[in-house]
Protein backbone atom coordinates (compact mmCIF):
# COMPACT_ATOMS: atom_id res chain seq x y z
CA UNK A 1 0.00 0.00 0.00
CA UNK A 2 1.10 3.65 -0.13
CA UNK A 3 0.71 6.62 1.20
CA UNK A 4 -3.22 7.32 0.47
CA UNK A 5 -3.92 3.47 1.95
CA UNK A 6 -4.75 3.01 -1.79
CA UNK A 7 -3.26 -0.72 -2.94
CA UNK A 8 -0.29 0.11 -5.73
CA UNK A 9 -1.30 -0.79 -9.54
CA UNK A 10 1.07 -4.08 -8.87
CA UNK A 11 -0.22 -5.35 -6.00
CA UNK A 12 -1.92 -8.76 -6.20
CA UNK A 13 -3.69 -9.06 -2.55
CA UNK A 14 -7.36 -8.07 -1.93
CA UNK A 15 -8.00 -4.93 0.16
CA UNK A 16 -11.89 -5.42 1.70
CA UNK A 17 -13.76 -2.26 1.56
CA UNK A 18 -13.83 -0.16 4.51
CA UNK A 19 -16.33 2.14 6.41
CA UNK A 20 -19.46 0.32 4.37
CA UNK A 21 -22.05 -1.95 5.78
CA UNK A 22 -24.04 -4.32 3.95
CA UNK A 23 -27.21 -1.46 4.12
CA UNK A 24 -25.20 0.80 2.51
CA UNK A 25 -24.02 -0.66 -0.29
CA UNK A 26 -27.29 -1.93 -0.87
CA UNK A 27 -28.67 1.44 -1.45
CA UNK A 28 -25.90 2.67 -3.01
CA UNK A 29 -27.01 0.00 -5.63
CA UNK A 30 -30.34 1.35 -5.58
CA UNK A 31 -29.45 5.00 -6.42
CA UNK A 32 -27.09 3.67 -9.36
CA UNK A 33 -29.63 1.07 -11.04
CA UNK A 34 -32.07 4.40 -10.63
CA UNK A 35 -29.89 6.32 -12.05
CA UNK A 36 -29.22 4.13 -14.71
CA UNK A 37 -32.96 3.97 -15.68
CA UNK A 38 -33.14 7.74 -15.64
CA UNK A 39 -30.07 7.98 -18.75
CA UNK A 40 -31.26 4.98 -20.32
CA UNK A 41 -34.36 6.82 -20.43
CA UNK A 42 -33.02 10.20 -21.36
CA UNK A 43 -31.53 8.34 -24.29
CA UNK A 44 -34.77 7.31 -26.08
CA UNK A 45 -35.67 10.92 -25.75
CA UNK A 46 -32.76 12.06 -27.74
CA UNK A 47 -33.56 9.44 -30.79
CA UNK A 48 -36.87 10.77 -30.45
CA UNK A 49 -36.10 14.08 -31.08
CA UNK A 50 -33.41 13.22 -33.44
CA UNK A 51 -35.59 11.19 -35.54
CA UNK A 52 -38.36 13.69 -35.62
CA UNK A 53 -36.07 16.78 -36.81
CA UNK A 54 -34.74 14.35 -39.11
CA UNK A 55 -38.07 13.76 -40.63
CA UNK A 56 -39.06 17.83 -40.11
CA UNK A 57 -35.44 17.89 -42.33
CA UNK A 58 -36.60 15.74 -45.14
CA UNK A 59 -40.30 16.89 -45.59
CA UNK A 60 -38.27 20.60 -46.08
CA UNK A 61 -36.09 19.11 -48.37
CA UNK A 62 -39.17 17.61 -50.35
CA UNK A 63 -41.19 21.02 -50.42
CA UNK A 64 -38.38 23.08 -52.07
CA UNK A 65 -37.74 19.91 -54.56
CA UNK A 66 -41.59 20.38 -55.53
CA UNK A 67 -41.01 24.23 -55.47
CA UNK A 68 -38.69 24.38 -57.78
CA UNK A 69 -39.81 21.59 -59.48
CA UNK A 70 -43.02 24.28 -60.14
CA UNK A 71 -40.91 27.37 -60.66
CA UNK A 72 -38.71 25.83 -63.47
CA UNK A 73 -41.95 24.68 -65.48
CA UNK A 74 -43.33 28.21 -65.03
CA UNK A 75 -39.99 29.67 -66.24
CA UNK A 76 -39.65 27.19 -69.27
CA UNK A 77 -43.56 28.38 -69.94
CA UNK A 78 -42.25 31.60 -70.27
CA UNK A 79 -39.63 31.03 -72.27
CA UNK A 80 -42.28 29.18 -75.08
CA UNK A 81 -44.57 32.23 -74.51
CA UNK A 82 -41.39 34.99 -75.36
CA UNK A 83 -40.01 32.88 -78.45
CA UNK A 84 -43.62 32.80 -79.98
CA UNK A 85 -44.37 36.64 -79.11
Amino acid sequence: MNETNLPAANDDEYVAVEGLDTRSIECEAIFEAKAARKTASDYEHIVWAYGVLWSLFAIYGVMLWRRSQRLRADVDRLRTRIDQG
